[in-house]
């Protein structure tokens, strides 16, 4: 089903309630002190199972102030919405939990027990925050003084978050550490320059990292090569394991396979291709066994434009850009197409940079947003839903 914005732009104008709820009529616009410059686009509710996150969404951009640049996962259908202050959003209650000023222009974001972690790279490097449920920050971390001649460079993956907030994990140049937060001791857990891996491979890099199996063990990627050198033979993709107490190290070279990143979903673990490389397939790791899988796409080059998985991690969206932006949802246990939606604009703006898609797997619901990192054009947000 295609879906065509129809928006006048101007510096203040009215906006229309996206709703996940089921609606007879479109939704009438939300009057406020701070209108919001996002349109957005209305759908009936879908089904949720008991126990996951809520059934309905609702997202309504009136409530926030200012350009709406990105979005993160915050546990059980919330969101956090970065526009001109950071937001807990409940998209089942349609309603802002609590505010808090933006530590940075972007950042990525990890619910814990209890709060929430935000990291992203700062004046003077890579930056870690730490809040309570109700955007209290208690603690801030500029990561590589910490690690005091090492380095992060990574903006996704560099810090990884214990799910209880006890610990995190940095992905360095030089290594991979494990910090404590409540003793604040450092341990090196993988020290590049003393030539860590296996038998069969040197690790050179580590770009990228997540807690799994309860936290007692950290899944890692990077790039490493031969052992021994073979001659014409470069650098290529690994990825990993290693326990937190710095055993049981284990590397893998999948085939044919550049991994760009590691998106983190409470129950699995994602790692899109390189744009360059991309074949159709996605790398997947189960956070809670271990073991990898992989899905595969509709399409050969799929994945290039983007991969976005489910805040769960059950579901797994793919973006496709040209004229217009064609948006492919699947069932990551079954690997089925569940859904494929097009979404349309007269400003060819909006589709010359990859959107962010948000998949709120209770509601089967996902959020599109456009144009957010564009300073020239007005962030466009599209609803729809996907799944039985």
């Amino acid at each position: 089903m295609k879906k065509t914005f129809c928006i006048t732009l101007a510096l203040f104008f009215t906006l229309a309630l996206s709703a996940c709820g089921k609606t007879d009529a479109p939704a009438p616009a939300v009057s406020g002190s701070d209108p919001s410059d996002t349109p957005v686009v209305s759908v009936p509710t879908s089904g949720g199972q008991p126990g996951q996150s809520p059934s309905s969404c609702t997202f309504d951009p009136a409530l926030f102030g200012g350009k709406l640049r990105s979005c993160a996962y915050a546990g059980n259908g919330r969101l956090l919405v970065l526009a001109d202050k950071l937001y807990l959003y409940d998209t089942g209650t349609s309603s802002v939990l609590a505010t808090a000023e933006a530590p940075l222009r972007d950042f990525e974001a990890q619910a814990i027990d209890g709060g929430y972690v935000l990291s992203g790279m700062g004046d003077s490097g890579m930056m870690a925050y730490i809040y309570d449920s109700s955007l209290s920050l208690n603690k801030e971390i500029a990561v590589n003084e910490l690690l005091q001649g090492d380095f992060v460079v990574s903006e996704t993956g560099g810090v990884a978050a214990s799910t209880d907030g006890r610990k995190l994990a940095f992905t360095a140049m030089g290594g991979l550490y494990l910090y404590d937060l409540e003793s604040g001791n450092l341990t090196t857990l993988l020290d590049l320059a003393q030539n860590a891996g296996t038998a069969s491979i040197s690790i050179s890099m580590l770009n990228g990292a997540a807690f799994a199996q309860d936290n007692s063990q950290i899944v890692f990627y990077g790039s490493g090569s031969p052992i021994p050198e073979v001659d014409g033979e470069e650098g290529f993709s690994i990825y990993g394991s290693i326990a937190v107490d710095g055993s049981g190290l284990k590397l893998t070279k999948p085939s044919n396979y550049e991994m760009e990143e590691i998106q983190s979903s409470v129950s699995r673990l994602f790692f899109p291709q390189a744009f360059t490389q991309a074949n159709g397939t996605l790398l997947w790791i189960d956070r809670a066994a271990g073991s990898a899988n992989t899905l595969s796409f509709s399409a050969s080059g799929e994945g290039k434009d983007g991969v976005y998985g489910s805040e769960q991690g059950d579901y797994v969206a793919t973006a496709v850009l040209g004229s217009n932006l064609t948006v492919r949802v699947y069932d990551v246990a079954s690997g089925e197409l569940v859904a494929t939606e097009v979404i349309e604009n007269s400003d060819p703006t909006y589709f010359y940079r990859v959107p962010r898609i948000y998949l709120l797997d209770g509601a089967k619901t996902a959020v599109v947003v456009l144009g957010g990192n564009i300073s020239e054009v007005d962030t466009l947000v599209s609803t729809f839903e996907f799944g039985a």
